[in-house]
């Protein structure tokens, strides 16, 4: 599931359509095999897909709201910084002002450093 993670940011600059395959593949492993530290990643990724090209803001919102309840477990903080990153400014701004992003993205940074999650 790593290597789908890293070969989604190379898949998004080469051939943009082929990220909702890549996505959808970590989510189904995911789901069958269990969570790992990148499955955070893949549903805040799903909501940004849902919320922008699908156009279905609502169900975005409850992706990154798994997302977000992913990052919750103990051994799931070292991807935080992108988990919210992603969530805060591709997700929730669609429902909400987007001022109200500025406190989470502050906090996910805090907690990216805090984690050492600098790399992206």
């Amino acid at each position: 599931q790593r290597m789908n993670q890293l070969l989604a940011m190379s898949i998004y600059l080469v051939e943009p359509t082929m990220l909702p395959l890549i996505i959808f593949q970590g989510i189904t492993t995911s789901l069958k095999y269990g969570l790992i530290c990148s499955s955070s990643n893949d549903f805040a990724v799903l909501g940004m897909l849902l919320c922008g090209p699908f156009g279905k803001p609502y169900e975005g919102i409850e992706m990154a709201k798994a997302a977000e309840l992913i990052l919750e477990k103990a051994d799931m903080r070292s991807s935080v910084a992108h988990t919210v990153f992603t969530t805060q400014h591709y997700c929730y701004h669609w429902v909400s002002p987007l001022q109200d992003t500025l406190a989470p993205l502050l906090k996910g940074y805090q907690m990216g450093l805090e984690a050492g999650d600098t790399d992206r």
